[in-house]
């Protein structure tokens, strides 16, 4: 037995004792080298991936626009999409400044919600459905499709409307009560209130696309840093007439809702190009 326990002690420092003085092997180097290379790699990615690789961001537009302006006010949407190069990011917010050339004069927006871009028939008429915009992840080297209305970043307009509005809804109400109150006979005796013309001045003076020259600067901010793109387009005065007519027909939707009947807005579709 102590013959045996001998022996296998005796194999065991023979694997153990290794001859430091004999030089190392072309195979044995070449198998040390590829070992290094393989721990190393690794560490030369995770170094790259986050430290030396860096994330590109771009908002690549449509090329069309579309201007509103209606009892939320006047306000704009747009499409596009965002490419994201190297790292995934996260767009937090989006915003953007209309300024118009002639008297800088600045319209501050936000996002207010992602319009689908399909529409859908129902009953005759052609709906969009909608999202409350929320910040969104983009992948690493893709594209992701950015569809965003907004609306007046300082103001509420919705409110300051009502308020205008609220003289000539109360003034309407007798009107209603009247005998062969049809639609033509108090759609003009609305539009013959006293309350009705102070409310189209008021309204007036919040209406923003007057014929010119605008400026756009659409900022996005995402989880790495912020980043602003320019972009340029016109209003003719037709386009602004256009638009404005709308404040008549916000001034007497309380009419058309009394009697069933849906309101039409205008809007004008544009081109913009980059400013470069």
């Amino acid at each position: 037995m102590e013959n045996i326990l001998f022996q296998c002690q005796n194999k065991e420092d023979a694997y153990m004792n290794i001859n430091w003085t004999q030089p190392i092997t072309v195979y044995e180097l070449i198998a040390i080298a590829l070992s290094t290379i393989a721990l190393i790699i690794p560490l030369i990615k995770y170094i790259y991936n986050h430290f030396i690789k860096k994330l590109k961001v771009d908002f690549l537009p449509s090329g069309m626009i579309t201007l509103f302006h209606n009892r939320s006010g006047s306000y704009t949407s747009l499409g596009g999409v965002y490419e994201v190069k190297n790292k995934s990011t996260t767009i937090k917010e989006i915003t953007a400044k209309v300024i118009r050339q002639s008297d800088n004069a600045t319209l501050s927006l936000i996002w207010s919600t992602f319009p689908s871009p399909i529409c859908r028939r129902v009953a005759g008429n052609f709906e969009t459905s909608f999202e409350t915009a929320h910040p969104f992840k983009v992948e690493a080297d893709t594209l992701a499709p950015a569809f965003v209305e907004f609306v007046d970043k300082c103001v509420n307009m919705d409110e300051v409307s009502n308020n205008i509005l609220y003289p000539v809804v109360c003034a309407t109400m007798p009107i209603f009560s009247q005998p062969n109150a049809t639609l033509p006979i108090v759609d003009g005796a609305v539009r013959a209130l006293p309350e009705y013309a102070l409310a189209k001045i008021a309204l007036n003076d919040h209406f923003f696309w007057k014929a010119d020259e605008y400026e756009m600067v659409i900022t996005t901010i995402h989880s790495k840093g912020t980043f602003d793109k320019k972009y340029v387009f016109s209003l003719s005065d037709a386009e602004s007439l256009r638009l404005r007519n709308n404040i008549d027909s916000v001034l007497i939707s309380h009419v058309a809702n009394h009697f069933g009947i849906p309101v039409q807005m205008n809007t004008v579709t544009k081109d913009f190009k980059e400013k470069k």
